[in-house]
């Protein structure tokens, strides 16, 4: 009975250690598939939600890399402003009085002849003058039985035409002829004077006249000595060795002008008269005086009174024009010689 129980109890204890060792061997094949499929499982979500913060890490240098790219265009916008600022001043005070001086200064090369009564007709906002002429003319040239002595001026400015006629009228002693030709006419102190306003141009411009009075003026003018004026004083060199007056008759006017033709300026004087001589007489006389001359040219034109012969050419230095037969007329000359200015 005991042998029987140890016997079984032996039985019982070798089953008992198969099935440990055989559950033994099923526990590892369990674990090893388990942890295979958990595990792993866990450990890959957690590797690959972990890599996603390095993704924004790279964008970083990315994003970076723009600000590099745009850079160059913001150093090339630098360079800008010099330019901006370099031109500011010709934008800012639209053209400045002294600049447009210059500016004018350069092209204009003409001036005021002296005696010109600037004190009481002032050159109003003056840029530059672009002529200004002296006329002195003969009781016989002008019809008016006394001399007639004329001061004109055209200047340049940057002022409008209310402004202009508004100055000039408030000068006068007594204006004439409102709304006439001219912006303002009267007279100052014995002279006659007149301004008038024009755009016709590609800029403003002013043309003044100043008729000087027969009698000493009520303004002090020292550079006339006598009146009324009866020779132009600017023509005291003219070369009438080189440009004889034939058979000079009488004087009937003498001009001087200062004229500037941008970029060179141009100096005329002139001198007019009546002869006593014939027109063929004439003729010959300057045909054989200046056909030798540079460039000698002689034209004919059919004018109200007649036939007039211009000649003109360079000769010893002097650029001249020889009108005989002014207007067509038998016994009138008109000699001009042609100065330029640098």
């Amino acid at each position: 009975m005991i042998r029987c129980t140890r016997a079984a109890m032996l039985a019982s204890t070798l089953v008992a250690i198969l099935l440990t060792v055989s559950l033994s061997g099923c526990r590892t094949d369990v674990d090893v598939t388990t942890p295979a499929t958990t595990t792993p499982t866990t450990t890959k979500f957690t590797t690959t939600t972990q890599p996603e913060p390095p993704v924004p890490t790279p964008e970083p240098t990315t994003t970076q890399l723009i600000p590099t790219t745009t850079e160059p265009p913001f150093v090339t916008v630098t360079p800008t402003p010099p330019p901006a600022t370099t031109t500011e001043p010709t934008v800012t005070p639209p053209p400045p009085p002294t600049t447009t001086q210059d500016i004018y200064s350069r092209l204009y090369h003409s001036y005021l002849l002296e005696g010109y009564p600037e004190d009481i007709w002032p050159l109003y906002e003056s840029l530059a003058v672009d002529s200004c002429t002296l006329d002195i003319q003969t009781p016989a040239y002008n019809n008016m039985g006394e001399h007639s002595n004329n001061y004109s001026v055209i200047y340049i400015t940057d002022k409008e035409q209310a402004e202009i006629a508004e100055f000039y009228n408030s000068l006068l002693d007594e204006p004439t002829e409102p709304g006439g030709f001219y912006d303002a006419k009267g007279t100052i102190g014995g002279y006659e004077v007149g301004a008038r306003w024009s755009d016709f141009s590609y800029h403003y411009s002013v043309y003044l006249y100043v008729s000087l009075p027969n009698s000493p003026p009520a303004v002090d003018n020292p550079f006339f000595d006598q009146w009324p004026v009866n020779n132009n004083p600017f023509l005291s060199d003219f070369p009438q060795d080189i440009f004889p007056l034939y058979e000079l008759d009488l004087i009937w006017a003498e001009t001087f002008t200062v004229n500037s033709n941008p970029p060179s300026g141009q100096i005329f004087a002139t001198k007019m008269f009546a002869h006593s001589g014939t027109k063929a007489g004439a003729l010959t006389f300057y045909r054989e005086l200046l056909e030798g001359a540079e460039k000698y040219e002689e034209r004919t034109t059919e004018e109200w009174e007649g036939e007039s012969y211009r000649l003109t050419g360079s000769l010893q230095g002097h650029q001249f024009s020889v009108t005989v037969g002014v207007w067509g007329r038998e016994d009138m000359i008109s000699i001009t010689i042609l100065e330029y200015l640098e």
